[in-house]
C-alpha cells in the first residue's frame, strides 16, 4: 500500500472529506480494514475511551499463560579432561604465586630500609632504639627485697635526664639533616629524569 491510502484513512478517521471509492476499498481490503481498526483502537486510547474493549485481567492471563507453559531443563555441563587438569593446576599454583608476592614485597621493604639508611659517604647510620622511661624517670622496683638506698639522688637523676634529653634532641637533629639530604637527592634524581 502506498502512503497516500494511509494519509486518505487518517482523513477519514478525522471526519475529512473523502472520496466513496475509499470507503469501498476499505470495506473490501483485509489490510486497509485492520489498519482502520488499528487507528480507531489508538484513537479510543487517546481519548480515554479503551475500557469498553481492553480486557482488565491481561496480567493474570499472562501470567497463567507462563505458569502453562512447559518448563525446559538445561543439561548439566560436564568439565572435560582438559578443563579439569587445568583447573587442578591453577588450585595447585596459586599458593605459590601468593608466597611469591609475599617474598617480593618483603623484599622491596628490606631494600627500601636499606637504601633510605645509607648515606653519601655509603656508611650505615644507625637507628635510634626507642627505650621508654616510667613518670618519675626511674623504674620502680619488683622485688620486695630491693632497698631503696641504691636510687640515686634527685640531683643525680636530674642530671642523667638532660643528659638524656639532649642525646634526643641531637639525634633528632640528625634524622632532620639526614631527611633534607635525602630529599634533596630525590628532588636532583627526579630533575635529571624529567626531559627539558
Amino acid at each position: 500500500m502506498n502512503e497516500n491510502k494511509f494519509e486518505s484513512l487518517s482523513a477519514l478517521l478525522d471526519n475529512d472529506n473523502v472520496e466513496q471509492a475509499l470507503l469501498d476499498e476499505v470495506s473490501h481490503d483485509d489490510k486497509l480494514s485492520e489498519t482502520w481498526s488499528r487507528y480507531h483502537l489508538i484513537g479510543d486510547i487517546m481519548r480515554g475511551d479503551s475500557s469498553d474493549f481492553i480486557d482488565r485481567d491481561l496480567s493474570e492471563n499472562i501470567a497463567v499463560a507462563i505458569a502453562a507453559e512447559p518448563t525446559v531443563l538445561a543439561p548439566i555441563a560436564r568439565p572435560t579432561v582438559t578443563q579439569r587438569v587445568k583447573a587442578k593446576v591453577i588450585q595447585m599454583s596459586r599458593p605459590v604465586g601468593q608466597f611469591a608476592i609475599a617474598a617480593s614485597a618483603a623484599g622491596l621493604m628490606v631494600l627500601g630500609v636499606q637504601q633510605a639508611n645509607i648515606s653519601d659517604e655509603g656508611q650505615v647510620v644507625p637507628t635510634q632504639v626507642w627505650q621508654p622511661l616510667p613518670m618519675g624517670g626511674i623504674a620502680d622496683p619488683v622485688s620486695y627485697n630491693y632497698s631503696t638506698q641504691s636510687l640515686p639522688t634527685q640531683k643525680q637523676s636530674t642530671v642523667e635526664r638532660h643528659q638524656r634529653l639532649q642525646a634526643l634532641l641531637a639525634d633528632h637533629n640528625m634524622q632532620i639533616k639526614l631527611q633534607s639530604q635525602v630529599e634533596s637527592e630525590r628532588a636532583e634524581e627526579l630533575a635529571e629524569t624529567q626531559p627539558e
